[in-house]
């Protein structure tokens, strides 16, 4: 499912707003030969971006393994299924199955006929050779669905742990998790998915990023949905001479702890413009 590696490190990338397809593509260079895997986003936060399985088809043509991230927000069915089979068709066989970022009343209308536990079922469905209304697909390949989790919300409800557990019976191969960059909270998290019987083949990336300032750091905890950041980061990146330089080593630094600790697979490094920052973390343990 995912390049053999003893610790796997995903980075993310947004296409732009632009019909220049080799600038969203061109954005993941300073990854290639480093990152193991790159999610493309699905035009998050409601706001219109070039097709990310275009930029998927080019990214795959630079020699990185691409996660495409997929929401139920804006596709029915049909085109869901559409899509799956074009992500297959160039070799893209994880996708990261996601509710998706909900519009504001006066926004654009939301089709939301699958959320991301449906669209993990849906994924595994065409796993099987075909889609929903049972006709076959010819030359099926293997989907390998991923699920997200925020591992704060396990901490103020318990019962959150049952529908992590149903995503991965439902097929769930992966969990990328919100950002997060409290070890306690981590470690924490690692030993509920052990207890409650995490399968082995289940690999568990734990979402972080390079803050580039104090003020991104605080705007992205207020407004930005499982994004928890320390006073005591925020403190110390205000206090920073070079904040961007400092947020780099807070990952990096994290990523040392993150993997000494059983059950986590890899992290997941995602921000805006974050391609760059990601390729320096990245760097220190390649």
């Amino acid at each position: 499912m995912f390049p053999e590696s003893e610790f796997l490190f995903t980075a993310e990338t947004t296409p732009s707003l632009s019909t220049d397809l080799a600038r969203s593509a061109g954005k993941i260079d300073p990854l290639i030969e480093l990152a193991d895997a790159i999610n493309i986003t699905d035009s998050p936060n409601c706001q219109t971006k070039l097709s990310s399985l275009l930029v998927a088809a080019e990214v795959k043509r630079k020699g990185l393994d691409v996660i495409l991230q997929l929401t139920g927000r804006d596709r029915n069915r049909i085109a869901i299924e559409s899509e799956l089979l074009g992500a297959l068709s160039i070799d893209v066989n994880k996708v990261l199955c996601l509710t998706g970022d909900q519009p504001a009343p006066d926004g654009p209308k939301a089709v939301n006929e699958y959320n991301g536990a449906g669209l993990i079922q849906l994924a595994t469905h065409l796993s099987q050779g075909t889609i929903s209304d049972g006709n076959a697909i010819d030359n099926p390949k293997p989907l390998y669905p991923g699920a997200a989790d925020d591992l704060y919300q396990h901490q103020t409800n318990p019962e959150a742990i049952k529908a992590v557990m149903a995503k991965i019976d439902e097929g769930a191969r992966f969990i990328q998790t919100q950002y997060c960059f409290d070890i306690d909270v981590i470690r924490g998290y690692t030993e509920l998915l052990l207890r409650h019987g995490k399968p082995d083949a289940l690999k568990v990336l734990i979402g972080l990023g390079p803050l580039k300032s104090a003020k991104q750091a605080d705007w992205m905890r207020k407004n930005l949905w499982g994004v928890n950041i320390s006073d005591e980061i925020v403190a110390r990146l205000e206090a920073s001479p070079k904040p961007a330089q400092t947020g780099i080593e807070i990952c990096q630094e994290l990523i040392a702890q993150i993997m000494t600790l059983p059950g986590v697979d890899g992290v997941h490094l995602m921000g805006p413009e974050c391609e760059r920052a990601a390729a320096k973390i990245i760097s220190a343990f390649r």
